[in-house]
């Protein structure tokens, strides 16, 4: 199995860890073509020097699965560039948080095999040619477009078996290689509701984490508490219109518990603030702000986070 993955972001850089692991030849797109060392730390604590060699555009047609490990307003350039080298064939899975980008990515690549997928694996990057492996979460993936009829010749089928290194699989395709590189995977018919429960989480940690620089954990403080809850109740006030499950009380026990499970990591939009980078919050918040306003929900809350973490940008 040959997987491209695009991009050397912090979990972009753990999935070529990896790739590397389960022997499968991987390539890396990144903006400019160039070779390097990484120094990937796995989450044991054991030290992994990887040489990277970032492939062109035009190589992308040899690969089986493209992942996009990238910010949500990246997607859409992205594809546009790597349009003309991708074969329908190939699987595409957009690994990134927020929401408001799959119908560009449907748009632009509407007979491939498409996957959106979130995870809470976390890592970071000491420095751009390291990663280190922070905390083990889990996979939520589910296709969006053109999901396949599961068949391999038994060509194909021998070479990928061989790719994995695991003579007791009987089929392998694109679903079980993932279900591998981001276990633990968790499969869903309806993928649209776990977005939309990421968001939701992703709604109150990463904008408050940001504005108050403080790390995932010390969100549990009581001083936080009354913020937390008025934004899940706005989100499960828009989800709820949009047909899709979740009670206040449910996406604030979420924001908890993930909250203590990552207590010692820094949220995303903390990394992108302090590093002076652009951050996902007009596909986070801003995403809930714009599908409120289609059903004429007031977010009050929400608008005023997304102008905070804009002001601070």
């Amino acid at each position: 199995m040959k997987v491209a993955i695009v991009g050397n972001g912090a979990i972009g850089n753990l999935l070529v860890l990896k790739s590397i692991k389960m022997h499968l030849e991987v390539g890396v797109i990144m903006r400019q073509q160039r070779n390097f060392t990484l120094n990937a730390t796995d989450i044991a604590g054991q030290s992994h020097q990887i040489d990277i060699n970032s492939i062109a555009l035009a190589s992308l047609h040899d690969f089986d699965m493209l992942i996009l490990p990238v910010k949500a307003y990246q997607i859409d350039d992205v594809l546009r560039q790597m349009q003309l080298y991708i074969a329908p064939t190939q699987t595409i899975v957009l690994l990134h948080n927020g929401m408001g980008v799959i119908e560009d990515a449907k748009m632009l690549l509407p007979n491939n095999p498409l996957i959106a997928a979130t995870t809470s694996h976390a890592a970071y990057k000491p420095d751009t040619h390291s990663v280190v492996e922070t905390g083990l979460g889990n996979c939520q993936l589910g296709y969006v477009l053109n999901p396949p009829d599961n068949t391999l010749n038994n060509e194909r089928e021998n070479e990928l078996k061989s790719a994995l290194k695991n003579d007791a699989l009987q089929t392998v395709s694109c679903n079980q290689v993932l279900d591998t590189l981001l276990a633990p995977c968790s499969w869903q018919q309806n993928i649209e509701q776990a977005l939309w429960d990421k968001l939701a989480i992703n709604a109150a940690i990463n904008p408050l984490t940001a504005i108050y620089k403080v790390k995932n954990g010390q969100l549990i403080e009581a001083k936080y508490q009354a913020m937390i809850k008025d934004i899940c109740a706005e989100t499960a006030a828009v989800m709820s219109a949009l047909g899709f499950l979740g009670s206040e009380e449910q996406l604030y026990q979420k924001v908890l518990d993930v909250a203590q499970a990552t207590s010692e990591n820094y949220s995303s939009m903390y990394q992108d603030i302090t590093h002076k980078r652009p951050s996902e919050i007009d596909y986070i918040n801003g995403y809930i702000c714009r599908e409120a306003e289609k059903h004429a929900i007031d977010v009050p809350l929400n608008t005023a986070l997304v102008g905070q973490i804009k002001a601070l940008a």
